[in-house]
């Protein structure tokens, strides 16, 4: 992978989150960040990828406070982890066919194991600049 990647990890309970979201960024060396300071506080981000940690709440809040932030709109791949955390509003619908539409939705069981997670991803994330990869891998063109 020549680039790192930009990863939003939502969804599940708060602790199995945080925990997947560490772990990614540590398997890529990439900065963990909090989707608070992003989106509420507007931190500038880094040029060499990272990874937001994000609970579906904020997402819908920001969605219905007037949209996306860009920030979320050029992300690489947003991975989605169902569970107790993740809310059934329309508005967590809404975000969610976003990323879906734009082909960076991922989901992942929050009860897989880390190492399939993270081969899943990587699996996903090597398919990002080929229009041509494998049916359902993200594309950013």
């Amino acid at each position: 992978m020549a680039a790192a990647p930009r990863v939003v990890v939502i969804g599940a309970g708060e602790g199995v989150r945080r925990a997947r979201a560490a772990r990614l960024a540590g398997h890529y060396a990439i900065p963990l960040l909090p989707a608070v300071d992003i989106l509420i506080k507007r931190q500038m981000l880094p040029d060499d990828g990272y990874v937001i940690d994000s609970p579906p709440q904020l997402l819908d809040r920001v969605a219905g406070a007037g949209g996306l932030l860009p920030v979320l709109a050029f992300v690489d791949l947003v991975v989605l982890l169902p569970g107790a955390g993740s809310s059934g509003t329309e508005e967590t619908s809404r975000v969610l066919r976003y990323y879906d539409a734009r082909g960076v939705l991922l989901t992942v069981g929050a009860d897989t194991p880390d190492d399939e997670i993270i081969l899943v991803i990587d699996a996903a994330l090597r398919g990002r600049g080929d229009p041509e990869g494998p049916p359902g891998t993200p594309w950013r063109p």
